[in-house]
């Protein structure tokens, strides 16, 4: 075929394997120019060692394989540009998470009673009438959210006195992709009502990401339990950003609503 290389010569040129080749056919990034009906041998053009070089330099940063697709549809550097600072910004919350996670592990060693789980009660809490506003949430975006709804819904308050500490609403099962989120301030006649009922309830003191230990310790109770999960967990804010405290003095509630195993449907 003219002008047309083997997918091992052009594997060879573009120090790609054949393999990710293929897969890269498969997924739709780069398509061969020519694909054999008989055999199924792909062919490519040299025309298309720009984009295999592209791809190449691209994976080696760990930019998503979408995210490049992107780049190589536009064919624009403002696009580009967006998508590096992008994938910049996804690597240092990554970053900052692995920095976290060896601090952790750092304390951890230093200090193994740390691990001690969190005392959990049962508590009965009554209804709560409050403003509240649910959105759609990524794990890592619950502070940005929160942040954003509480100014919201103080605004819709118009002066109204919070009746408790502000809270918010999650999913009784943990999700990876976006979630509804429920942010809540507590109020006298607010339009929003929250049930009441028998919970369990953790007391965790801390920093947010850090939070993880007070599920755990819930966890590890209702498995001794003839419980499950009821509902929404809720979490309640006792003490946090504004309270002028550091991270470490946060104190946090967090509520599973309980039933009995036999009562699930």
């Amino acid at each position: 075929m003219d002008g047309i290389l083997p997918i091992s010569a052009f594997s060879r040129a573009t120090l790609i394997s054949a393999n990710t080749l293929r897969a890269y056919h498969e997924s739709g990034l780069l398509e061969p120019a020519v694909v054999d009906p008989r055999t199924g041998y792909r062919g490519y053009r040299a025309a298309q060692f720009g984009d295999a070089a592209v791809i190449r330099d691209l994976r080696a940063l760990d930019v998503p394989l979408a995210a490049i697709r992107e780049v190589l549809a536009a064919r624009d550097p403002a696009v580009t540009r967006r998508v590096l600072a992008e994938h910049q910004e996804r690597m240092r919350a990554h970053q900052a998470r692995i920095e976290n996670a060896l601090r952790v592990t750092a304390e951890l060693l230093a200090e193994p009673a740390a691990v001690t789980p969190a005392a959990v009660t049962e508590r009965e809490l009554p209804p709560v009438t409050a403003y509240a506003v649910t959105g759609s949430v990524r794990e890592e975006g619950f502070g940005r959210f929160l942040e954003q709804a509480y100014l919201a819904l103080e605004t819709e308050m118009n002066g109204t006195d919070p009746d408790g500490p502000y809270g918010a609403l999650f999913p009784s099962e943990y999700l990876d992709e976006p979630a509804p989120v429920t942010a809540y301030i507590p109020a006298v006649g607010g339009p929003a009502r929250l049930p009441g009922g028998r919970f369990a309830v953790a007391e965790f003191t801390g920093p947010y990401p850090e939070m993880s230990a007070g599920y755990r310790a819930l966890g590890a109770w209702l498995a001794g339990t003839s419980h499950t999960i009821a509902g929404p967990v809720r979490e309640r804010y006792l003490i946090g950003p504004g309270d002028g405290v550091p991270e470490t003095g946060y104190r946090t509630e967090i509520c599973w609503p309980l039933q009995l195993l036999e009562e699930e449907c």
